[in-house]
């Protein structure tokens, strides 16, 4: 009996250290969520895929000229209609992420295609329930 006590609380102290030395699992950091979205971004407009591209845009997005989300699905898919998209380098590499409470800016992005020279963009991102979202973009002169 005296042995059976003994053994249950040293497996009853294990235990306890056990699970109150474990360092609790931590999810990606806002950044990396950030750069998670601009890298899904740029895979999707190189593969031209409107819909995959759109999906990473917010409802509330409004561009610096003030198109909304719904002229930026027209404007994209009259680009892919066009050929505008065809051949363009996109670079993410040398963008910045700067973060202001539940608001992010990244950039700069240069956007280089044969019909239109290079565009630079910043873009500003939202966190939206557990995503990072754009919700605006204006465009930087070279």
């Amino acid at each position: 009996m005296k042995k059976s006590v003994i053994l249950s609380l040293g497996l009853l102290v294990f235990v306890a250290v056990f699970c109150g030395c474990q360092t609790p699992v931590k999810g990606p950091s806002d950044k990396q969520l950030i750069n998670t979205t601009m890298t899904e971004w740029k895979a999707a407009l190189e593969a031209k895929d409107l819909g995959r591209l759109m999906a990473l845009f917010s409802d509330n997005y409004v561009s610096s000229s003030g198109s909304s989300k719904v002229a930026m699905r027209e404007s994209m898919a009259g680009a892919i209609e066009r050929g505008s998209l065809d051949n363009i380098e996109i670079k993410i590499e040398n963008a910045k992420t700067t973060l202001v409470g539940d608001q992010a800016t990244f950039g700069p992005v240069e956007i280089t295609s044969d019909k239109r020279g290079t565009l630079t963009i910043e873009y500003t991102l939202q966190r939206e329930d557990v995503k990072w979202l754009i919700v605006g973009s204006k465009r930087k002169e070279n």
